[in-house]
């Protein structure tokens, strides 16, 4: 594995400032898919759904310079799936291309209520996914092939920690030590570029 980067402010913070083009890059990279996926999710087809991801990333663009973290007034991925949701029902309003037995009326509430249980659940395991995608694709270049895999085959495809071994070629105790390096270094990752943290993988 190769040095750990050196820490960095968080991304959340570093979006504050305009010019910062890696930061917007990031946050662009992390974010416009789940977005994308959210709108997909509802109906919406690819072309509409990556026009309201764009125009999400806009409104982030606007708001994000001025971003201060306040645990009272719910977390950044709270304020994007409002966010999402308005944009989403405000494309459908003026596209008229709502769900089948959505109406005008509907679409209006939805925008002026608050998501339900249900839907921030959906939105939660959406999130909970993309950061660990994304956190995934930037870890697997600094481990050596055997560590990576003996990570994903126990943590992701719940493989016996015995069999991972065989499959790997790297003792039993090694498995477990590469196990906790990567979820480790994942885990590192994504405090980077969230406000909060929560289990991404149980350990």
């Amino acid at each position: 594995m190769s040095a750990a980067p050196v820490t960095r402010p968080s991304l959340l913070l570093r979006l504050r400032d305009l010019e910062d083009e890696e930061a917007w890059c990031e946050f662009v990279r992390i974010y416009t898919p789940l977005v994308f996926a959210h709108c997909m999710g509802r109906g919406l087809q690819e072309t509409d759904a990556a026009d309201v991801a764009q125009e999400v990333m806009r409104v982030a663009a606007r708001a994000m310079p001025g971003f201060q973290h306040d645990s009272q007034r719910g977390k950044f991925r709270g304020w994007l799936l409002q966010t999402t949701r308005h944009r989403l029902y405000k494309f459908l309003a003026q596209s008229q291309r709502a769900p089948q037995a959505t109406s005008a009326s509907t679409i209006q509430r939805l925008t002026d209520t608050d998501p339900s249980a249900d839907e921030e659940q959906r939105w939660e395991a959406e999130h909970r996914q993309r950061l660990f995608e994304w956190a995934a694709e930037k870890a697997r270049p600094e481990f050596q092939p055997a560590t990576w895999d003996a990570f994903w085959l126990t943590a992701v495809e719940s493989v016996a920690v015995k069999d991972a071994a065989g499959q790997t070629g790297i003792s039993v105790g090694a498995v477990y030590i590469a196990r906790s390096r990567v979820m480790a270094r994942l885990r590192e990752l994504i405090r980077t570029v969230t406000d909060d943290s929560y289990p991404i993988l149980e350990s």
